[in-house]
């Protein structure tokens, strides 16, 4: 077997891993063993990675430490750029499942991005197995619902494609459309999932496929079918070499019972699902805790008691959450204080309620948007896949027929190709501020300093760092910290023309491309910027924050395409710490020769 056909297969185990554990590390000793037995040292590497994955699912997470920093250290030592990623990745997901969930976001994009500049598209498949995992514990796929979408659709096409594998995209879908309160998608994609993960072993995604669906069918008022479901998959749960996902089933299963008047199986559940909650992977299951028994209490005429309980839940919820236990919870609890006579509190929650349903509504309507348009461009590339492949058989009798069938293919691919660079056009924009990332910094640049060389521009860079926002995030807290970026970056498009490349560069750095300009023009508007910067006043609740700054590098350099654009970003380093070595809300310029 040649060292691909092992490294396949250890991809393969890493698929697997989820959904079917056993004959992932079948297939995991096989590569093992045919690995040590050639000395492919490298390879030995991945498969300890996936070793190491599985132990952070089903084993002991606290004695990780010491193996990732040997993969670490051995893949550094011997440059071996995706060994080193996909540790950093790992330990980057184990160390935000004790943390805040979005608060990983943003570094596991920086390795992504640094993956698809330096790794060739069999390794990347590798990070972005690892990468998609971590999405799927930490953002939701709703907030992407294209790369989902392809996702599956690359799944499905693949012979190879794990069952487990395409039933986890399919529950994605549906949970993201059920979240948004697309119920009847919702119930397609969660029915087919469920369909395939049937026949598998129980695993948590199994059981948060399960969990999913019931949930679906008690929005459609179908408790017994919900119950059925959710019960069909906890009787196995003895089984389950892990507790995840294990409490929120539960509580689904609670509220079925519940619906369906068995109050003391309802209690049972309840109970069950409290001792075995695994904060740290979900952070929100309290909540759901806390929503199960008010409805629990007021069932028995408890109100007054389910009002405190609800309202303790509700002081749980997780910051930027959508869960459909926070959401009853909160309508609950509103409800709950108004029938006690808290009217002031009554009204708050109902304004949460009003506040997340009204963004729930806008990302129903994009991510219903995305499933008709991508469901449309697939059927009509079915059509016409089919239909070529009747136009193939009376070739030789229908030659212009063909030729006409393939001019609208050609037209239909088009169009599909039209849809990519659109959905190209929104992979290159920073999600929090609009402007470009560093990704499509680092792909344009070298294009406009080739265009501007031919009218023998010069170039004009300038890196931007907030002064102290560290400091901002700490003392004010993350959503201060976003309204800061967002502001700044409204101010950064103000400051600069329209043709300027503006962008993002990573955390609160951001990065302008200027041609035809020279750095006294630039060294002006940037002054300007810190001016406006400075007289801006951020508001988040009741806290206020001014006289923000900021720290500039700027490096000049006549346009010429053999120009090294990594001396000219190290350069422009050295300026933007000149700044901040001089005491910051300082701006430096350097030349290049």
């Amino acid at each position: 077997m040649s060292p691909a056909e092992i490294d396949h297969l250890a991809l393969t185990a890493l698929r697997l891993l989820p959904d079917e554990p056993d004959r992932a590390m079948r297939l995991w000793n096989d590569a093992w063993t045919r690995a040590s037995a050639d000395g492919l040292d490298r390879t030995l590497l991945r498969l300890r990675v996936v070793k190491m994955h599985h132990q952070a699912r089903f084993g002991d997470r606290e004695a990780l430490g010491p193996l990732m920093l040997a993969a670490a250290a051995q893949a550094r030592a011997q440059g071996w750029r995706v060994e080193s990623l996909l540790v950093d990745l790992l330990e980057l997901f184990l160390g935000t499942l004790n943390a805040h969930p979005d608060d990983g976001m943003g570094d596991v994009e920086a390795i992504r991005a640094e993956a698809e500049a330096h790794l060739d598209p069999i390794e990347l498949s590798w990070m972005e197995l690892m990468a998609g995992h971590f999405r799927g514990y930490m953002l939701g796929w709703a907030q992407e619902p294209e790369r989902t979408y392809r996702a599956l659709n690359r799944l499905i096409a693949s012979p190879d494609a794990p069952p487990g594998l395409i039933a986890n995209v399919q529950m994605n879908i549906g949970h993201s459309h059920l979240l948004v309160g697309n119920v009847d998608l919702a119930s397609t994609y969660l029915q087919e999932a469920w369909r395939l993960y049937q026949p598998l072993p129980l695993t948590p995604r199994k059981l948060a496929s399960a969990r999913a669906l019931a949930q679906c069918l008690m929005a459609k008022n179908e408790y017994r079918q919900a119950d059925a479901v959710i019960q069909a998959a906890l009787e196995a749960r003895p089984s389950l070499g892990s507790s995840l996902f294990l409490s929120g089933a539960l509580l689904v299963a609670a509220e079925a019972r519940l619906k369906l008047g068995d109050r003391a199986a309802a209690t049972a559940l309840l109970d069950e699902a409290e001792a075995n909650a695994d904060l740290g992977a979900e952070p929100g299951v309290l909540v759901h805790v806390a929503y199960v028994r008010a409805l629990l209490l007021l069932e028995l005429g408890d109100v007054a008691s389910a009002a405190q309980v609800g309202e303790a839940g509700c002081k749980l919820i997780p910051r930027n959450t959508h869960k459909l236990g926070v959401q009853a919870c909160l309508d609950l609890t509103a409800r709950l204080q108004a029938r006690v006579g808290n009217y002031q509190r009554a009204y708050e929650l109902q304004c949460q309620v009003v506040a997340m349903r009204a963004d729930l509504a806008k990302k129903s309507a994009e991510v219903r948007h995305v499933d008709l348009h991508v469901e449309h461009q697939t059927h009509l590339a079915r059509m016409e896949i089919e239909h070529a492949r009747r136009e193939r058989a009376i070739a030789e009798a229908a030659e212009v027929a063909i030729i006409q069938k393939n001019q609208l293919l050609q037209q239909r691919l088009r169009e599909v190709e039209r849809l990519q660079e659109s959905l190209r056009e929104l992979a290159n924009r920073d999600a929090l501020t609009g402007l470009y990332n560093r990704r499509y910094l680092g792909e344009a640049l070298p294009g406009l300093v080739s265009m501007a060389s031919r009218r023998d521009d010069r170039i004009v860079v300038i890196l931007i760092d907030l002064d102290h926002f560290k400091k901002v995030n700490d003392v004010y807290g993350h959503q201060m910290g976003d309204l800061v970026l967002e502001g700044f970056a409204d101010l950064v498009r103000d400051a600069f023309r329209a043709h300027d490349l503006c962008c993002r560069y990573g955390g609160e750095e951001f990065c302008v491309v200027m041609a035809d300009t020279d750095d006294i023009a630039a060294h002006e508007r940037v002054e300007e910027l810190q001016e406006r910067l400075g007289g801006r006043v951020f508001v988040s609740g009741d806290r206020e924050l001014t006289r923000v700054g900021f720290s500039a590098g700027i490096v000049t350099f006549k346009a010429d395409p053999r120009m090294d654009l990594d001396l000219v970003f190290r350069r422009a380093d050295q300026a933007l710490y000149a700044s901040k070595d001089a005491g910051r809300r300082r701006i430096s310029a350097l030349e290049l020769a």
